[in-house]
């Protein structure tokens, strides 16, 4: 599953569960990969993730992704980020990353609250 410090790590799959809650300090979502996912991805590739993750407060989402260390930009369904998570239960959270350019991407985010 994907750390507690907000590191995703593609290396271990595209579908991930957090079990530890978020607290409202890591609304950030750092995806990684072992190789990098700049190189592990060619211009016009589309990666899609799933991740899951706890929530015990509507404090505890994500609202923003890194790419290998640097800031992408997210277009999100519905036209804007979220501002809170679900107050119990699994929140879920989709990104389909293409990568249009070298370490440029657009990203294609969701978020599902299961509660």
């Amino acid at each position: 599953g994907w750390q507690a410090n907000g590191d995703l790590n593609i290396s271990n799959g595209n579908v991930q569960y957090n079990p530890h809650y978020l607290d409202g300090t890591a609304n950030t979502l750092n995806i990684v990969s072992s190789v990098g996912i700049n190189t592990q991805m060619a211009n016009g590739d589309i990666m899609s993730l799933t991740m899951m993750t706890n929530v015990n407060s509507t404090a505890g989402y994500i609202n923003n992704i890194f790419i290998d260390g640097q800031a992408a930009t997210e277009t999100w369904v519905g036209g804007s980020a979220p501002t809170a998570g679900g107050g119990s239960g699994v929140d879920i959270y989709t990104f389909n990353i293409i990568k249009t350019a070298s370490a440029t991407y657009t990203v294609i985010a969701n978020q599902i609250k299961t509660s």
